[in-house]
């Protein structure tokens, strides 16, 4: 009996079991996608990692340095290995058919193909074990907005050396960022390295340098013997995996996304299952009087949500699938990913959501204990009405009668539609929320947690500052000649650079290595801190919160620290945050000084031009500067932060994915919305009827009312999305990384026209659209109670 219920119950109601299909299948199918991708990022770092031959502990240092050796006698190591690049500083090294390249922006590295350190891969997930003459492999940031295919040749020129290479594709290296501001690295034959690598050269191009890869079970002891040599980094194996930062970042943040959705599923299903309950009174009153028990009647409902439930998310694993791909396209570039746990874990997401519909199915059912078999008779009523009068009065309403009958219906029935308000709202938030993220990742207000001075443009051409890498105390002849320069060009403005370096720390019997940051400012420029307060002596900084966890440090302790060859005592006085060398950061006063010491990082040179010019100003100012400086590597704050995250483009992606999918998913609920209203008002329709009521009418007052639904649900979501946007931009982030204090950026075109506009549009034409099917019923219909 229970089979031929729900088999006539399915048919009956086929719109409405199709939308709600529809709905598991994308709540599955986002479910399954962003538990992939972040299961594919997280532990598929550490596939590639293992894959890579990636040691314990990693150390940067000069090629001229003897740690290696030293290093190697140490107990407790097992294995080292070394791997030497040449250094070039400027893509302007780099030419293809004469014209020189302009398109990366930090130092490459060529590595030869007989001394790399870890293995390195092919875009076929090959390991490459050798290199052809002549012929090179490089990974994504030479790639860099370079329209490149396999064949092309590119001439390299260090010090008068030239050799003509040929393009043999894209590698992978675990340890490599891949994002656009990262160093370029080329994999190149032994010989033709070996021809680059002249003694004669003495400029900073064909510099060299090393990478000293080991394997050890304590990792002190090699932090204790690199603590007073110059120049050198460590980096764990842990703090490695902080390259791919931003990737974590992406996946977490369309996890959130994916929650919302999932949110606005549930929701919907309350209603449908609600509504389907209120409307089949007679059904369930007729199987009571028959003597069927609640938990029987209950357990039908939940067959049925089970069946819908089952095959949705089968059909949304599989459709996670494509969806998975192309959200890891990049990391998938970049990295050999294993996908195997990650496809698996996209199954258990898909059977936990059919669970938790389940559940929920079994708590919205609850309605059933309240009828009886006397509702069948009466009707679904009990014959009691404690209802309030209406706020409005026909009388006294200047309304039109269509638009009094809509806003009436709305007030009579707020539950209801407070229910279709808040799945129109979280819709919004679907939009909003990646237009903000999207937003946020290129914007000029997140410049503090790059450690940077607000400006108006970024010079971030190395070839243009490289001094500052031999000595940082040229920062004041960059700067003087810099603001020199713009004087004379009739564009003045106040200069400023940001500079860093590593500096092993310790605090009790912890150390940890950090990268120590001074900012060299014009004006007394002051990082935004967490807590406590900035520096304001040179033996006072503040520290991330991740650096003081390293060490086992707090604000008021004082740390010691050596930077070069020279040891230094600090008083943390306050916390702060930072994407920079992977967070692990201290901010030193802007009166220390770096010498004797080299640095290993710069943000550039920031200008901030005189007058407060306008944007149109900003990049004709731009466009001036790089002719003078003869380098297209000048950029708004904007687009540095784009370039360095390389996230908002994706998340750019992603919005419109967004949009599109607000689109289907407020038609769907629209549709499922008006065909049950209609369903249950189809009395009401034919009395309306009866009494002179035309079709265009009734259609309009349905319309209006999801109309009157939609805005409300724009004002909400406008109300919280900024605070909403703000919670989950820190969660995220403090998920991945030590930063916090976020605010997000919006755009007001998007926020207050494009999103309320999408939304609106497809209520009204959705809406009408299904309207029509009052059409079919007619003024006989009014005793019907089917």
């Amino acid at each position: 009996m229970f089979w031929r219920i729900l088999k006539k119950d399915l048919k009956r109601k086929r719109t409405m079991n199709i939308i709600l299909l529809l709905f598991v299948i994308i709540c599955s199918m986002f479910a399954a996608a962003s538990i992939n991708n972040i299961i594919a990022v997280t532990g598929g770092i550490d596939h590639f990692f293992d894959i890579s031959d990636v040691t314990d502990v990693a150390l940067s240092m000069p090629a001229e340095s003897d740690l290696d050796d030293r290093i190697r006698e140490l107990p407790g190591v097992s294995e080292v290995r070394t791997e030497k690049y040449i250094m070039v500083t400027s893509s302007k090294n780099f030419s293809r058919d004469g014209v020189k390249l302009d398109n990366f922006i930090n130092p490459a590295f060529f590595i030869s193909d007989d001394n790399m350190g870890t293995k390195y891969f092919d875009e076929d997930n090959n390991v490459i074990t050798d290199v052809e003459k002549g012929c090179f492999y490089a990974n994504s940031p030479f790639l860099f907005n370079l329209d490149i295919k396999e064949g092309d040749v590119f001439d390299v020129n260090i010090d008068g050396q030239t050799v003509p290479l040929r393009y043999r594709g894209r590698f992978k290296g675990a340890l490599l960022s891949h994002e656009s501001f990262a160093n370029p690295f080329l994999i190149i034959d032994s010989e033709d390295y070996n021809y680059l690598d002249q003694d004669e050269n003495t400029d900073f191009n064909g510099l060299l340098s090393m990478t000293v890869y080991v394997n050890t079970e304590d990792v002190d002891a090699v932090r204790e013997l690199i603590k007073d040599s110059e120049s050198v980094s460590l980096s764990t194996r842990e703090e490695m995996k902080d390259n791919y930062l931003f990737d974590i970042l992406a996946a977490y943040l369309l996890m959130a996304i994916s929650v919302i959705l999932m949110f606005t599923g549930f929701v919907v299903l309350r209603f449908t299952i609600g509504f389907t309950i209120s409307e089949e009174f007679r059904e369930i009153g007729v199987m009571k009087a028959v003597g069927i028990d609640n938990r029987s009647i209950r357990g039908m409902y939940i067959v049925k949500y089970l069946a819908i439930s089952v095959v949705g998310a089968a059909i949304g694993f599989i459709c996670s699938l494509p969806l998975t791909d192309a959200m890891m396209k990049t990391v998938s570039e970049n990295a050999v990913l294993d996908d195997n746990n990650s496809r698996f874990m996209g199954i258990i997401s898909s059977v936990l959501v059919v669970a938790v519909i389940l559940l929920f199915c079994y708590f919205c059912t609850r309605r059933v204990k309240k009828l009886s078999p006397i509702d069948a008779v009466r009707s679904g009523q009990t014959g009691e009405r404690f209802r309030r009068k209406s706020i409005l009065h026909l009388g006294r309403s200047k309304l039109p009668s269509t638009g009094f009958m809509a806003l009436n219906d709305v007030l009579s029935a707020p539950k209801r539609f407070s229910i279709i308000t808040l799945i129109f709202t979280l819709c919004m938030l679907l939009m909003m929320l990646m237009s903000n993220f999207a937003l946020t990742l290129r914007s000029e207000k997140i410049l503090w947690v790059f450690t940077v001075p607000e400006c108006d443009a970024i010079i971030a051409d190395v070839e243009y500052f490289k001094e500052l890498y031999e000595d940082p105390m040229k920062y004041r002849e960059l700067l003087d000649d810099s603001e020199k320069m713009l004087e004379e060009n009739g564009i003045p403005g106040k200069c400023s650079t940001a500079i860093g370096a590593r500096g092993e720390t310790a605090y009790k019997d912890k150390k940890a290595n950090i990268g120590y940051w001074i900012i060299k400012s014009r004006d007394d420029y002051r990082q935004r801190m967490n807590e406590g307060s900035a520096p304001q002596k040179t033996d006072e900084i503040a520290m991330t919160g991740k650096a003081m966890d390293s060490i086992g440090a707090g604000i008021g302790d004082r740390v010691r620290t050596v930077i070069g060859d020279k040891e230094y005592e600090f008083l943390i006085t306050g916390r702060y945050s930072t994407f920079e060398y992977n967070g692990y950061c201290a901010l030193l006063h802007s009166d220390f000084e770096f010498a004797p010491t080299r640095v290993n990082s710069t943000m550039g040179l920031q200008i901030d031009f005189d007058g407060d010019p306008d944007k149109e100003t900003v990049a004709r100012n731009i466009e001036m500067l790089k002719g003078i400086i003869d380098s297209d590597k000048v950029y708004t704050p904007s687009e540095m932060i784009n370039s360095a995250t390389g996230m908002s483009d994706t998340l750019s992606a992603i919005k419109k994915l967004m949009m599109i999918l607000t689109v289907v998913v407020t038609s769907l609920i629209v549709i499922l919305m008006e065909r049950s209203f209609i369903s249950k008002e189809k009395s009401e329709i034919a009395l309306m009827k009866a009494v002179g009521v035309s079709n265009g009418s009734l259609i309009l007052q349905h319309v209006l009312r999801f109309v009157i639904t939609a805005v409300l649900a724009c004002i909400v979501s406008t109300a919280v999305m900024m605070p909403l946007s703000d919670l989950l931009m820190n969660w995220v982030c403090s998920m991945i990384g030590d930063v916090s204090g976020m605010k997000c950026a919006f755009d007001p075109l998007e926020i207050f026209l494009i999103c309320p506009a999408i939304l609106i549009g497809v209520t009204v034409i959705g809406s009408a659209l299904t309207a029509l099917y009052m059409k079919t019923i007619k003024a006989s219909d009014t005793a019907s109670i089917e």
